[in-house]
């Protein structure tokens, strides 16, 4: 079996680094042959010397890309299309370290249910302690082993190439800068028959930097992910219709105001709690208005 580990890179120099020190530990299962793949997106190639310095001490084989069309899709694109004669491509992100084992887990359970991708976990790592609510937001949906999933995310995912190669993309462009270009592809993949696992136990770690260990990224990022998610629907639900999301939007922004405004008159410790529902609400009624997040440019 050969497998493509694909890497989409922008200006995180240590961070690529350190992930491509984590693959160099990875144990690899008996009959499968590995090669990595680095796409820079960006207008120069600031990391290829990176890269090439650390060739010399990789036990695999090591490609280095320049794709300057900005965007995640155009890179996630460029790094399958590099991967040509690749059985699977395993995707991990440049903010991320991967387990010893992560490549066998990925292994073991496509072998085991003969599986057209499957989807590990990303638990995060932050350098310093952090808010309870703040480790909650960045903690990964829990998934038992096996289970089929229908929609997964490039933060630790293996899929057959041979599908991906008869996706067009396979990640749309028009969601370069949204973000969802993941979940969307993963919907798409799964409506054209592939079959995803879920497995817990093949782990890339999330490494957390302080900036994304604020209540303003954290708002950030729950204004995204509901626009996103819409935006997502809106692509790949035939009956979607933005109109019929309203009340649902409409109780979701009440509820937070009936949480958080008794909050901020006597107290309380629910107030993040209702300041999310709000944020998500807003998300969503931006989508309607016609606003797509641009929250990767």
């Amino acid at each position: 079996m050969k497998i493509a580990v694909c890497i989409s890179s922008r200006r995180r120099p240590e961070g690529l680094r350190t992930l491509l020190e984590s693959l160099n530990r990875i144990s690899v299962p008996e009959g499968i042959d590995v090669r990595i793949i680095i796409v820079e997106n960006d207008d120069q190639n600031y990391s290829e010397q990176l890269v090439n310095e650390f060739k010399g001490k990789s036990v695999h084989n090591l490609y280095y890309f320049l794709e300057t069309k900005q965007g995640l899709a155009f890179a996630r694109n460029r790094s399958v299309r590099e991967a040509d004669g690749a059985d699977f491509c395993c995707f991990v992100d440049d903010d991320q370290t991967v387990a010893n084992d992560w490549l066998s887990e990925m292994v073991r359970c496509q072998k085991e249910f003969d599986a057209d991708g499957v989807w590990g976990t990303n638990p995060p790592v932050f350098k310093n302690k952090v808010p309870d609510y703040v480790q909650e937001f960045h903690n990964p949906e829990s998934l038992k082993y096996g289970t089929i999933v229908d929609k997964a995310f490039t933060n630790c995912l293996m899929l057959r190439k041979k599908i991906l190669d008869q996706m067009e993309g396979p990640f749309d462009t028009r969601l370069n800068f949204s973000g969802g270009e993941d979940s969307y592809m993963t919907l798409l993949f799964s409506k054209n028959g592939g079959i995803i696992r879920g497995n817990p136990y093949a782990v890339a770690y999330e490494m957390v930097p302080e900036v994304r260990t604020t209540l303003k990224y954290i708002l950030r990022r729950t204004y995204r992910i509901s626009n996103t998610e819409l935006i997502v629907r809106s692509l790949t639900e035939e009956s979607f219709s933005a109109l019929k999301t309203i009340p649902g939007l409409t109780l979701r922004f009440c509820y937070g105001l009936l949480i958080l405004i008794p909050c901020l008159i006597i107290g309380g410790e629910d107030k993040l709690k209702g300041v999310l529902k709000i944020t998500n609400a807003v998300g969503g009624f931006l989508f309607i208005a016609g606003r797509q997040n641009q929250f990767y440019k």
